[in-house]
């Protein structure tokens, strides 16, 4: 029973889990939970924004201390702590409810979910052959979009007006969801123990199939700035989409919560999309390409005057959302050895997280008197992201290896 039951694509589940309490329940669906604190009167609309730049201000502490981890080890124990921190977090937040008490618990949410992130694809493909390494990856990072989807429906079915149950909800969809990511972490202590010798054969053979750059630290330096830039133009989706929803449409709130699965929905495709296709189609490509769906996507989202238009433009920004972070992460692992993937990753999401920062708590006093502007400048972050993919690929054209 142990060998059956004892086998990496177990470690898949654990890790799509993973990321589904760390993105999809703690930060996507966060817009749908502040939109109903602030018809509680907990906070005022201007200070969902501001809530959201703490979170990642937490995300950003807990990104670059997972960057300075070089112990698989210690990065489990890391990981753990945060997998209990944010359960403890959620579990608060439903009840206190003033805006310093929301502040401190929403930057330890936010760490937690920085260290599951940045450490838990690592330790979920630890065991996984090299071969589907972008396949593995897909479905890790899909979890994100099974989150919002889980935490967008249960919300809209459950508590679509009330914000102490909707925290409650929140907080049960965390805790199944949790099961399987301990069963990982702790599965996979004893394995790391060993890892030390795989780890270098592993390194050495990516070493060999890694590609030479003329500068390679140009080029990653060019990655994280698309995934940052990506991580901006998300910003008036993830926040603003059912206020905007609610006003522009006078959609009721059960259905202006619903369609925040559609983003659930995208996340999930974006992440299963990259499993599918075949490796001729490389990843250096691959980023550009989605990169011009995601400006498609928010330009719908700017522009929409149906409800169908939205619903497209959120599937849209969905995929290319997931899609960018699960190819992102895989491009490092080809560009870089496997000992150093995981910490350029959290290199990565910190720059990623300032970004947020930067856009969100800059651009919260406009949130309630000029939303259009909001909207166009995160359309010019993703026309941004464009010009960075395209000259990733530019950097790399040349370049020749098993994706």
């Amino acid at each position: 029973m142990k060998g059956r039951y004892d086998h990496w694509r177990f470690d898949l589940i654990g890790g799509c889990f993973g990321i589904a309490i760390a993105l999809g329940l703690v930060r996507f669906d966060f817009g749908i939970l502040g939109r109903l604190m602030a018809e509680a009167k907990w906070i005022s609309i201007e200070q969902v924004g501001q809530l959201a730049a703490i979170n990642m201000l937490g995300y950003l502490a807990g990104s670059i201390q997972q960057a300075y981890l070089k112990s698989q080890k210690v990065s489990i124990r890391f990981v753990k702590l945060s997998l209990i921190i944010v359960i403890i977090s959620i579990l608060m937040e439903g009840h206190l409810r003033d805006f310093t008490s929301q502040s401190v618990l929403r930057f330890l949410c936010g760490w937690g979910a920085a260290h599951i992130v940045s450490g838990l694809p690592t330790i979920a493909l630890q065991r996984v052959p090299l071969e589907i390494n972008r396949s593995a990856t897909g479905i890790i990072m899909s979890g994100g979009g099974i989150g919002a989807l889980i935490g967008s429906l249960a919300i809209g079915m459950f508590s679509p007006t009330s914000a102490p149950s909707a925290w409650t909800v929140l907080l049960l969809s965390t805790l199944i969801l949790s099961l399987p990511v301990f069963i990982l972490l702790y599965r996979n202590v004893e394995y790391s123990q060993n890892l030390n010798l795989t780890s270098n054969q592993s390194v050495n053979n990516l070493e060999t199939k890694s590609p030479s750059s003329n500068n390679p630290r140009f080029l990653i330096a060019v990655i994280i700035l698309g995934f940052a830039f990506m991580q901006i133009g998300q910003v008036p989706t993830i926040l603003y989409e059912p206020l905007i929803a609610m006003n522009k449409l006078n959609l009721v709130p059960r259905l202006a919560s619903n369609l925040d699965g559609l983003f659930g929905l995208g996340l999930i495709i974006g992440g299963i999309i990259p499993a599918l296709v075949p490796s001729k189609l490389t990843t250096k490509l691959f980023l550009p390409l989605i990169s011009m769906f995601g400006l498609l996507g928010v330009i719908f989202f700017a522009n929409f005057s149906n409800i169908f238009e939205l619903s497209i433009s959120i599937l849209l920004i969905g995929v290319w959302d997931m899609m960018t972070g699960t190819l992102t992460y895989h491009r490092f692992g080809q560009i870089c050895s496997k000992s150093t993937q995981r910490r350029a990753w959290a290199t990565a999401t910190s720059v990623g997280a300032i970004g947020f920062i930067l856009f969100s708590s800059s651009t919260s006093q406009f949130s309630g008197s000029n939303i259009n502007l909001i909207l166009n400048l995160g359309i010019l972050a993703v026309a941004i992201q464009f010009i960075l993919e395209i000259t990733q690929y530019a950097l790399s054209a040349k370049e020749k290896f098993v994706d």
